[in-house]
């Protein structure tokens, strides 16, 4: 419900995180609700709540709670936070290396970072693939989670460019598959945006 907007959720997640927060202890927030509680909180309210999380993300040694917390960082809609986490997943020790491709992929999710995912991945791919290139698996995962969202005819030739420059080295299938996805969201975004904008805009029916 919190991803749709919906405001009792959203009241409910704040109030959460602030008595997590002035609490100062540990989580008491349900662990079936944690991941959502700790999103919603993130995007919605300021700063100082990403900087908490980001401090819990450190201390705490459970991999279950540090995979939760990493994960609602990349949730915020500032976008100065989004490339500072993305900067620190890459560049220095604060992120497990397990997780960078995670980051980076999570941040592409978020609509507020799927630009800077992509730019992300676009400058830092040598480093990337020279960290996990043998790992076929970990460079098709990346490719595809900072791909898969792409729609527009200027990022169907950044794909196209990225190809066309690697030539498929350390990438395995996952680019040209990767370029055949672009091309589908970009057409189906000509063939069916205007409708499907119409249809968001048309007044609900009134009850019987």
């Amino acid at each position: 419900a919190c991803s749709f907007g919906n405001k009792q959720c959203h009241r409910q997640a704040v109030a959460y995180i602030s008595d997590w927060i002035s609490s100062n202890k540990n989580s008491r927030i349900p662990p079936n609700i944690r991941d959502i509680v700790y999103c919603t909180g993130v995007s919605l309210m300021d700063e100082d709540v990403w900087e908490f999380i980001w401090m819990k993300f450190h201390s705490t040694d459970a991999v279950s709670e540090k995979k939760i917390l990493l994960e609602a960082l990349t949730c915020s809609d500032n976008s100065f936070l989004l490339s500072r986490l993305l900067n620190l997943s890459l560049t220095s020790d604060l992120v497990p290396e397990q997780d960078v491709i995670d980051v980076i992929i999570h941040v592409g999710r978020n609509p507020q970072g799927r630009n800077l995912a992509w730019k992300y991945f676009r400058e830092k791919w040598e480093v990337l693939n020279a960290r996990y290139g043998e790992a076929l698996f970990m460079s098709s995962k990346l490719i595809g989670g900072v791909t898969e969202f792409l729609n527009t005819d200027r990022e169907l030739n950044e794909v196209l460019k990225e190809f066309i420059q690697s030539s498929g080295v350390g990438a395995g299938p996952a680019l040209p598959r990767a370029l055949e996805i672009v091309e589908g969201n970009v057409r189906w975004h000509r063939l069916h945006r205007r409708q499907f904008y119409q249809w968001l805009r048309k007044p609900l029916s009134p009850k019987l």
